[in-house]
């Protein structure tokens, strides 16, 4: 069978370590198995490096089949700007998106005509964020009349780490979210909340339109067996891996009254209220803190580590609950380092951001890194999707983060008696990375083949 053709427009991808970029190394790495030919346009990989402040890890590279086209289109610097920090504040206070798209267009325009005359793909995907790569993508799919897929692996209208800067702005956000949606023969999502929160968001936007994909793992499923966590005398190590996308700044924005914020913020606007306090360790460290306290023979056994940029305000935040002597920070390491580094882990640490009225909606992929790791995953999530999956999976145990008696009760237990652990296969089979890959194969085939341009070359 002849491979259908898709141009990939991906500004996040290897061997750039980016949390961002594995999604869609993944579907790279499995879909030519299902007739389907990915070429790749992404950035430069040393600016890519510098723009999203990630290292280069060249062992992605693996991943990738050999015969995958892959073209880095250089990007315009942002370090000319003209006017400094003044130029800073009006880029800042008066865009809506991130500036990479306007700086990458112009290098991108040039190089995309020959790519596409070369290669005659049949669609044209891309990923965000970065949100700018949509009007790119609406862009070249409208020339080349290429259909749309677009990869929502986050949403932009309620990107809600901090408020949007006015009512105008959220205005203008989602008028252009609208336009992405509109031209995209296929959105996909990471999780049924985002759906519903996307549709409810656009009333034009049918449901049929809104496809879930999630994020999985690679791992076989037959490897995937009860494990058991048992009780020691030793320490135990509880380990987290990532960031934790909290800022205190942004948070206060949230809850401050209007006449409390410096003037340019006073007509910030919000949406949805969400509390990232709840995705940092505070609660965690809380509960810790308690059982060291309250619990000595079982809190001294408690050691913390973690994998990962260390944020500013950790350090604060571990003098507050004085964890300072149980607490090591690995700092941000490559892959095969982070794998190895995990292995000393008996407990995986989750966390999620609190959704005033509503559930959170991102499944981050490091829960996934956990599924295969043959370890307890300790949530200390909130309603929502993680608080789901953890549940569902049996791969773990659920602390509400504002209750403090029972997740106490509950760490001082699993440490006590240790526990036993049966991963639902039936339930995790639906997040095979290779699965996953077979299905937005399939969707690329439906939106292709629905086209009369499609049908009138097939005839």
């Amino acid at each position: 069978m002849e491979k259908i053709k898709v141009l990939f427009l991906v500004m996040e991808f290897a061997p750039v370590n980016t949390t961002g970029n594995f999604r869609t190394l993944k579907f790279v790495k499995y879909i030519s198995s299902f007739a389907i030919e990915p070429v790749i346009v992404t950035l430069k990989v040393e600016q890519a490096s510098t723009f999203f402040n990630a290292p280069i890890d060249d062992s992605l590279l693996k991943e990738i089949p050999s015969d995958i086209n892959i073209y880095r289109i250089p990007c315009k610097s942002n370090s000319d700007a003209p006017f400094g920090k003044l130029s800073d504040f009006i880029n800042i206070f008066f865009s809506i998106k991130d500036s990479l798209g306007k700086r990458w267009w112009p290098f991108l325009k040039t190089a995309i005509g020959p790519i596409i005359e070369k290669h005659q793909p049949a669609a044209i995907y891309t990923s965000l964020p970065p949100f700018s790569t949509g009007g790119l993508a609406v862009k070249i799919s409208k020339k080349f009349n290429l259909p749309l897929i677009l990869d929502m692996r986050d949403l932009w209208l309620h990107w809600c780490i901090g408020p949007h800067k006015s009512w105008i702005h959220y205005f203008l956000t989602k008028k252009a979210e609208e336009r992405i949606f509109k031209q995209a023969k296929a959105i996909v999502v990471v999780t049924p909340q985002m759906k519903s929160i996307i549709t409810k968001s656009h009333a034009s936007l049918s449901e049929n339109k809104v496809h879930y994909i999630p994020n999985g793992f690679d791992m076989s499923l037959e490897k995937i067996i009860p494990f058991s966590f048992n009780s020691r005398t030793s320490e135990v190590i509880i380990g987290y891996v990532g960031s934790f996308y909290y800022d205190p700044k942004n948070r206060n924005n949230f809850y401050k009254k209007w006449w409390e914020k410096r003037p340019h913020e006073m007509i910030q606007f919000v949406t949805v209220k969400s509390d990232w306090l709840y995705r940092s360790p505070y609660f965690f460290f809380r509960t810790v803190s308690y059982i060291r306290k309250h619990y000595p023979e079982i809190g001294t056994k408690i050691r913390i580590e973690f994998i990962g940029k260390k944020p500013n305000w950790l350090d604060e935040m571990l003098i507050e609950f004085d964890l300072q002597s149980c607490f090591t920070s690995h700092g941000f390491v490559n892959q095969k380092r982070s794998i190895e580094l995990q292995k000393n882990f008996d407990i995986l640490l989750a966390t999620s951001e609190k959704i005033e009225n509503g559930e959170h909606f991102c499944l981050p992929s490091k829960i996934f890194d956990y599924v295969v790791s043959g370890k307890p995953v300790l949530g200390f999530v909130t309603k929502g999707i993680q608080k789901d999956f953890i549940e569902k999976s049996g791969i773990g145990i659920v602390c509400d983060p504002d209750d403090i008696s029972t997740s106490v009760s509950s760490i001082v237990n699993l440490l006590t008696n240790g526990a036993n652990f049966k991963p639902d296969i039936n339930y995790l089979a639906k997040f095979e990375r290779k699965q996953l890959s077979l299905e937005l194969a399939n969707l690329f085939k439906t939106v292709v083949c629905n086209l009369d341009r499609f049908n009138a070359q097939e005839v």
